[in-house]
C-alpha cells in the first residue's frame, strides 16, 4: 500500500496534520488553477489531499490512526458543506474527487485492525453482544472472548478487520476502540494445579505459550461464518475460583510502540 519513496521528509514520528499538509502542498502545487473554480479549488485540492494522505495512514503510530480517519471524515463533509453553498449540483470533477476521497478512507479503515480493548480498573465478564458478527456483512475476519470470560483490564477482548461490525463499533462501557495493524490472541497460561498464571498477547499467527488457553475465538475467517465451540460448563477462562490469589499479570509479546 506504502511508497517510501513519497513519504513526508523530516517527520520522526509521522502526524496526521503533517501527512495532511504534505498532500495538501503537492496537491495545490498539482492543480491548475480556473478562475472559474477559484472558491472551489480549496475543496478539491482537499479531496485530493485526503485521497493521497490515507494510502500513508499504516505510517503513523497505531493509536493516531482512529483518529486520522475520523478528522478525514469530518474535514470532507466540512468541504462538501461549503460546495453545497456553491453549486446547485456537483459539477462532475468536483464529484469525483470527493467520492475518492470517501473511497479512500472507506478502504483505509477496512484494511486496519479494529480492536476492542477492556480498560478496567476491575475483570470484565464478557457479555453477550447481540448482532455480532453482522449477518448482512461480507468478507473479513473477526473474534471475540466468548461470553462469560473473564478478561484482565488492557486486555483486548474483541477485534475485526476487512468488515462492519456496527454493534462493536458502537463500544461496549468500559472500552475503547483501536485501530492496529495487526491481529491478536490473548492467551490465558494456567500453572499446574490449574491456577490463572497470566495472560499472554500475541500476535494471531504467532504460536501461544505452553499451557496457554486462546481466549479469543474467530466467529467469521475471511468471509466465512464459523460454528463456535461447545465448551464444558466450568470452562477455566470463566471461574473466578482459578484468579483468587492475588493479581494476574497481562504481558504483551508484541511491540505496542
Amino acid at each position: 500500500m506504502t511508497n517510501h519513496a513519497h513519504l513526508p521528509p523530516g517527520h520522526d514520528p509521522l502526524t496526521w496534520a503533517s501527512l495532511l499538509a504534505h498532500w495538501m502542498d503537492l496537491a495545490k502545487a498539482a492543480r491548475a488553477v480556473n478562475p472559474a473554480w477559484d472558491r472551489a479549488m480549496p475543496a478539491l485540492i482537499t479531496f485530493d489531499a485526503i485521497a493521497a494522505a490515507m494510502q500513508w495512514i499504516d505510517h503513523l503510530p497505531d493509536e493516531a490512526q482512529a483518529y486520522a480517519l475520523d478528522e478525514a471524515s469530518v474535514l470532507l463533509e466540512a468541504r462538501l458543506h461549503d460546495l453545497e453553498a456553491m453549486f446547485d449540483e456537483l459539477p462532475a470533477p468536483l464529484s469525483e474527487a470527493a467520492q475518492q476521497a470517501r473511497s479512500s478512507i472507506e478502504m483505509a479503515r477496512l484494511e486496519l485492525v479494529w480492536q476492542i480493548v477492556w480498560e478496567g480498573p476491575e475483570m470484565l465478564t464478557m457479555p453477550h453482544v447481540s448482532g455480532v458478527p453482522a449477518s448482512n456483512r461480507d468478507g473479513g475476519s473477526t473474534a471475540l472472548m466468548l461470553p462469560g470470560t473473564l478478561a484482565l483490564p488492557g486486555s483486548p477482548i474483541a477485534w475485526w478487520t476487512g468488515r462492519h461490525e456496527p454493534m462493536l463499533e458502537q463500544g461496549i462501557a468500559g472500552c475503547r476502540a483501536m485501530a492496529t495493524t495487526h491481529a491478536t490472541q490473548v492467551w490465558r497460561v494456567f500453572n499446574d494445579c490449574g491456577e490463572m498464571v497470566e495472560d499472554r498477547i500475541r500476535i494471531v499467527s504467532d504460536q501461544g505459550p505452553e499451557g496457554g488457553i486462546p481466549l479469543l475465538v474467530p466467529h467469521v475467517v475471511d468471509g466465512a461464518h464459523l460454528e463456535l465451540p461447545t465448551l464444558p460448563a466450568q470452562w477455566p477462562p470463566c471461574d473466578r475460583q482459578r484468579t483468587s490469589r492475588g493479581g494476574v499479570p497481562l504481558r504483551w509479546d508484541i511491540d505496542q510502540a
